[in-house]
């Protein structure tokens, strides 16, 4: 016997238990959310809705995610470093919510992105990066904690030891060792001192946050949650509450601090003159800029590439355009017009905005109905900021569920995020959804994810990818 026929024997029978024993797996629920709680796990205000099953990925599924990830890494840092260098780069990245020159700023180190999450639709067969996120992406304080929860907890520990591959704290582990790194190559004169950039009024607190801070803590760097506007700039030092700080984490995506422009003037002035090493850098914004899939794809560009990387952009990116493209080759290879394509083709297709976040605007041709479709295209019609892709077949997990307090079997939509930090794979976050825009904060849940202990036997199961 295989060990994946085992495991899904194994995966079964636990499935049929929860839902014969609703009462039991219920209180177990309540267990597992109580220590989610305790754990400091919370977006906004709300904890995290968690799947009742974990996610396994054969060897082969994890060894195509980690190296496509890694690859889509260097991509990413090639175009940003190609925009400061090459006029038809800069000129393909026309719309900014922040100021140009915050983007353009050097930060004091080579590597322009180091804290990327990278969205993926991803079956065992067919992967695809739809999404970066290289402004702040999110979950790296938490989603090593998902891992542990589901590795201690009484339903699913001899599960997980028996097949999948622990990590320990691989992504927080991962960002001190960025951060670490880009402040030596910085060659800042005093030892470093974290501050964890954020509003203290945000809503919903801080806890992400406070589980890096700990974190650093714990690795013997001095580290504190600091509101920005706090900030004063000194004699070439950053300082809040009389402390140096020499290194900060940027907790905050970047069109926010646009909010307080007179309060975080002495901030701006520090992070974008070098006076303290600061991931992500404002400079890394380019990367999470949705145009950016848009200049990858395009065939008119591939001349910027390797032939590996021009491989895997053809296997792993699909075709994406900016709205403000008129004539242009379609995903069939054709020279099309823009407008009439995207009319036409509205079920194979999805339309959201460039600086979008949280799933928020994106629209799915198929799912959205025709006049909605069209008006939202005419109303945005050559706006740069908007950018056209090809539909990805959203893959599909059957987990059990709660039901009017009782356990059931259903079908969810799931994506997978993989971390890559300071050019390295450290994990990857997986989530489910009713709807087929996939997002914590439109209610989905998080789905933890482990690679096998080893190559397994090819079987057509949806536990596995």
């Amino acid at each position: 016997m295989s060990i994946l026929t085992e495991l899904d024997k194994e995966y079964r029978r636990l499935m049929n238990w929860m839902v014969k024993n609703s009462d039991e797996t219920l209180r177990a629920r309540r267990d597992f959310q109580e220590k989610v709680v305790k754990r400091r796990c919370f977006y906004g205000i709300t904890p995290f809705n968690f799947t009742m099953m974990p996610l396994f990925l054969k060897e082969k599924s994890y060894t195509l995610l980690k190296d496509a990830t890694e690859v889509m890494d260097s991509l990413l840092d090639k175009v940003v470093n190609l925009y400061f260098n090459d006029t038809f780069v800069r000129d393909s990245f026309p719309y900014w919510h922040i100021p140009r020159e915050w983007v353009e700023a050097d930060p004091g180190y080579i590597k322009p992105t180091n804290i990327n999450r990278l969205d993926v639709l991803f079956d065992g067969r067919t992967l695809k990066f739809i999404e970066f996120n290289s402004d702040n992406p999110g979950g790296v304080g938490w989603t090593d904690i998902f891992e542990e929860l589901f590795k201690e907890h009484p339903l699913y520990k001899d599960f997980i030891r028996d097949y999948g591959i622990e990590s320990d704290k691989a992504i927080v582990t991962g960002l001190h060792k960025a951060v670490m790194e880009r402040y030596d190559e910085m060659g800042l004169p005093d030892p470093p001192r974290l501050a964890l950039a954020t509003f203290r009024d945000i809503s919903g607190g801080h806890s992400e946050s406070d589980i890096i801070r700990d974190f650093f803590i714990s690795m013997g760097i001095e580290a504190s949650v600091v509101d920005p506007r706090d900030f004063e700039f000194n004699c070439g030092r950053l300082q809040a509450g009389g402390i140096n700080y020499t290194a900060v984490h940027r907790c905050l995506k970047a069109e926010f601090f646009m909010r307080y422009p007179r309060e975080l003037r002495d901030f701006i002035k520090a992070v974008n003159g070098k006076g303290a090493c600061m991931l992500n850098s404002f400079r890394a914004v380019i990367g999470s800029h949705k145009t950016i899939l848009s200049f990858i794809s395009n065939p008119v560009n591939q001349h910027y590439f390797t032939e590996k990387e021009r491989k895997y952009i053809k296997k792993h990116i699909p075709w994406t355009r900016r709205f403000d493209e008129t004539v242009t080759l379609s995903k069939e290879g054709e020279e099309v017009n823009l407008r009439s394509y995207i009319l036409s083709k509205r079920e194979e297709l999805v339309m959201k905005p460039s600086w979008g976040a949280g799933g928020y605007h994106v629209m799915v041709g198929r799912t959205t109905p025709e006049l909605k479709w069209k008006e939202t295209f005419e109303a945005c019609q050559g706006d740069p900021s908007w950018i056209v892709q090809e539909y990805t077949e959203i893959p599909v997990l059957k987990i059990p569920v709660i039901k009017k307090n009782k356990i059931v079997l259903e079908d969810k939509y799931f994506n997978l995020s993989p971390y890559c930090i300071g050019g390295r794979y450290v994990g990857v976050l997986g989530r489910t959804s009713d709807k087929d825009v996939i997002n914590v904060s439109a209610g989905g849940g998080i789905l933890p994810v482990f690679p096998l202990r080893k190559e397994t036997s090819d079987v057509k199961e949806s536990i596995t990818c």
